[in-house]
């Protein structure tokens, strides 16, 4: 059957950078699953329509849009017109229609802008990974670095390097959809390397990717870096009683914190960065002594790449 890939965003299902990764996971022989939504949805994090009803659409129309290799791989298309957090949840509660498999991995991206630092809190790309973690499907978030990307093809190769990584060890189907067994699935592995690994299975951490446009094929194993977004607003009408505001920082300030994700990026080389996908104090939360043990100065995180 091969592993099935499901991949959401927050730019939109007829973003440049959606169809790219798209694109290159069928090239690369992966059934895939596209459930995004029909618009622009940034800075949603993992927002919820709860209170009105959300429509889905099979967009067989955008099929046209690649080149279809004759591979035997599917490719199925859907829109919705809510937030890549309800995407992920209608792909993962049985909200598609009947037939189509449960995917083995959620790739969320590739976004049009980098998600650093305190970006995580905010991006709809982040939050629609997170939200598969919290299903029990292993997630990546990708992005590149440029909100006006000439092309994504650097973006494309170093989120299918990671892919191919992750799915040496995967499973096709996935174990922990639905979270069956609650809390039980805490993993307790022999050492840091099994945790890590065990808990990505889970969907307990989840990897965050982001990719600089000059990159020359170099990854670096990061943690989130420091990144102060100042004169965050722009007061563009006053009346005394009224005012018109615009969000927005004037400027973006990185501290040059060493494999801090920001810091990588500026430095060339792609950022991956493991997260949890819980708060702390949740009982699946991953520790902070297993976090730090997936920084490393070259490469994938080890935990990744172990024998």
């Amino acid at each position: 059957m091969g592993h099935t890939i499901l991949v959401t965003n927050d730019d939109g299902v007829e973003a440049p950078g959606l169809l790219a990764m798209v694109q290159g996971l069928h090239d690369e022989g992966y059934n895939i699953i596209v459930c995004a939504p029909d618009g622009q949805r940034s800075a949603s994090s993992m927002h919820l329509t709860l209170h009105k009803k959300i429509k889905l659409r099979k967009r067989d129309d955008l099929l046209s849009s690649f080149q279809i290799l004759e591979n035997g791989a599917t490719l199925e298309i859907f829109d919705v017109s809510g937030y890549p957090a309800d995407c992920v949840l209608l792909a993962l509660e049985g909200g598609l229609p009947d037939g189509l498999p449960l995917p083995s991995l959620c790739v969320s991206g590739i976004n049009h802008g980098p998600n650093l630092s305190v970006d995580i809190l905010h991006s709809g790309t982040v939050g629609g990974a997170r939200q598969a973690g919290t299903c029990g499907l292993p997630s990546i978030a990708t992005s590149i670095d440029s909100y006006t990307p000439e092309n994504f093809e650097v973006a494309v190769k170093s989120t299918l390097l990671l892919i191919n990584s992750v799915c040496k060890f995967l499973p096709e189907v996935p174990v922990n959809i639905g979270r069956t067994t609650g809390s039980k699935s805490k993993i307790h592995g022999v050492n840091s390397h099994e945790n890590l690994r065990k808990s990505f299975v889970n969907g307990d951490i989840f990897l965050n990717l982001n990719v600089p446009i000059d990159w020359g094929g170099d990854y670096v194993s990061s943690h989130l870096g420091a990144r102060w977004y100042r004169g965050a607003l722009d007061i563009v009408e006053d009346n005394g009683s009224e005012w018109v505001i615009q969000l927005g920082a004037a400027s973006i300030h990185d501290e040059p914190i060493i494999y801090g994700d920001s810091f990588c990026i500026k430095s060339g080389n792609a950022s991956v960065t493991t997260l949890g996908t819980w708060p702390q104090g949740h009982p699946l939360s991953i520790s902070d002594e297993f976090l730090k043990s997936t920084i490393s100065p070259t490469g994938l995180p080890k935990w990744i790449n172990q024998d």
